[in-house]
């Protein structure tokens, strides 16, 4: 299908501000790729979407996916599937390794014992331990029991969800702690209903430094209040003191190890470091599987 058969703006009156919001609030654009689309727009009076193709700051299926949001049609992609193949919960529903993420999830939903736990931070000793495909997983299978899952990225030395969920990171956490963007920025939404994804945005100069801030914490309860759940995933534990304080923020930590490469001292030494801080350990997941990078 070409693009120029595609007709957003089929209601009189919108000029590709509809299906313009829609793209930035998906972190697709930016204020300023919208305002050169419009200027173009404008100038060689075409659609919003040829505009922004022609200017090669979107793809004809990002632009399909937007007119499927705006007039609420399914949106099929003809092309491979952008979402990353690590995300199995997604792609192998049925692949054992998926019935011990569900068993992990049925065992964090009965792990409360009065106490409710609305968000999980999953930490490693090391970095390629499988933390982030733990996490991003994890979220996944909690997302398909329809609870309103945010899975948030707060590596801001490493970060990958962005690259797993092929989103754009211009905007995210640390955006939002420093007062540089709104939720509606901030926030991407996923294929997977229920599913939202809080990328790390622009890397801080210092990141231990802004964990640290009173709106980090403020952040994290807003977050926390506007969802089920919130997993979080973090730097490596042994690199920085920032999956600590993280850790100290969540009402619980799930620890990862990857069989054949975590060492069992440094396991240990994480999983002490954790309890002596009084932070709530909500179990341990040792994860078989290889090829992850972090």
């Amino acid at each position: 299908m070409h693009l120029a058969a595609i007709r957003e703006n089929t209601v009189p009156g919108i000029q590709g501000s509809d299906i313009g919001n829609i793209l930035l609030n998906a972190g697709l654009l930016t204020d300023e790729d919208l305002k050169r689309i419009v200027a173009l727009q404008g100038k060689e009076e075409i659609l919003f979407g040829e505009a922004a193709v022609a200017l090669g700051i979107l793809r004809e299926e990002d632009v399909r996916w937007a007119l499927s949001r705006q007039y609420s049609y399914p949106s099929v992609n003809t092309e491979e599937e952008p979402i990353s193949k690590e995300l199995i919960a997604l792609h192998e529903p049925s692949d054992p390794r998926v019935e011990s993420l569900r068993s992990i999830r049925s065992g964090l939903m009965f792990s409360g014992a009065g106490n409710i736990v609305k968000s999980i931070a999953v930490v490693s000793p090391e970095e390629g331990e499988g933390k982030t495909f733990v996490a991003a997983n994890l979220a996944v299978v909690f997302a398909q029991l329809g609870m309103r899952t945010l899975l948030v990225d707060l590596n801001f030395r490493g970060p990958r969800l962005h690259g797993l969920f092929r989103i754009k990171n211009n905007t995210g956490a640390s955006s939002l702690i420093i007062k540089r963007a709104i939720f509606e920025q901030a926030v991407r939404t996923t294929s997977i209903e229920s599913l939202t994804v809080l990328p790390s945005g622009p890397k801080p100069p210092n990141p231990s430094e802004l964990l640290s801030w009173q709106d980090t914490r403020e952040l994290l309860g807003t977050l926390k209040e506007r969802n089920d759940l919130v997993i979080i995933d973090t730097p490596a534990f042994s690199r920085t003191a920032d999956a600590m304080m993280i850790a100290s923020l969540s009402d619980g930590v799930l620890l990862t190890a990857l069989k054949g490469k975590t060492r069992l001292s440094a396991f240990g030494q994480t999983k002490r470091q954790l309890e002596a801080s009084s932070v709530r350990m909500l179990g341990s997941v040792v994860n078989e599987i290889r090829g992850m990078k972090k």
